[in-house]
């Protein structure tokens, strides 16, 4: 029985790899822990940025000559790309928790049903589903806002 049900697993190890097979809910997984490095990454680097600003690691205070660096830096269209791309993110991250903090606690899942063999993973429930959309359309939205007001 072993051999017939390997030579059904026709996807095999790679398969555990190719991201065609995910679902949104694998995505979602995914992303958030995606963005909550990229989060950690752009803390850190407007912690460093700000410092330099305020009078860098010696504590010498603020200078013109640091404020109007910082400004050529984050005052271009690279720049802008970088903070819309942040409210992307940070948007994203922060819905996408508040979806998931609910289904620990378990105010967004189904009772469960009996489990029968052969067992069949089910799927989210629809409502967390449309919680990775809302998620996902919201952040889209803010970060649209956001380039507006940059770019603008």
């Amino acid at each position: 029985m072993q051999a017939e049900e390997r030579a059904a697993n026709k996807r095999g190890i790679l398969g555990w790899i190719n991201p065609l097979h995910y679902n949104i809910e694998r995505w979602a997984y995914v992303f958030q822990r995606v963005t909550g490095v990229v989060i950690l990454l752009y803390v850190i680097g407007h912690l460093g940025d700000t410092s330099f600003f305020v009078g860098g690691p010696l504590g010498t205070g603020p200078n013109p000559g640091s404020w109007s660096g910082d400004l050529a830096i984050t005052e271009n269209i690279v720049g802008h790309t970088i903070l819309t791309l942040a409210v992307l993110v940070v948007v994203f991250h922060g819905l996408n928790g508040i979806r998931l903090i609910l289904a620990e606690y378990g105010l967004i899942f189904q009772k469960p049903g009996r489990i029968e063999y052969p067992y069949q993973a089910r799927g989210l429930r629809r409502m967390q589903k449309h919680m990775i959309w809302l998620a996902i359309v919201a952040a889209i939205l803010a970060a649209l806002y956001s380039g507006s007001i940059l770019f603008g």
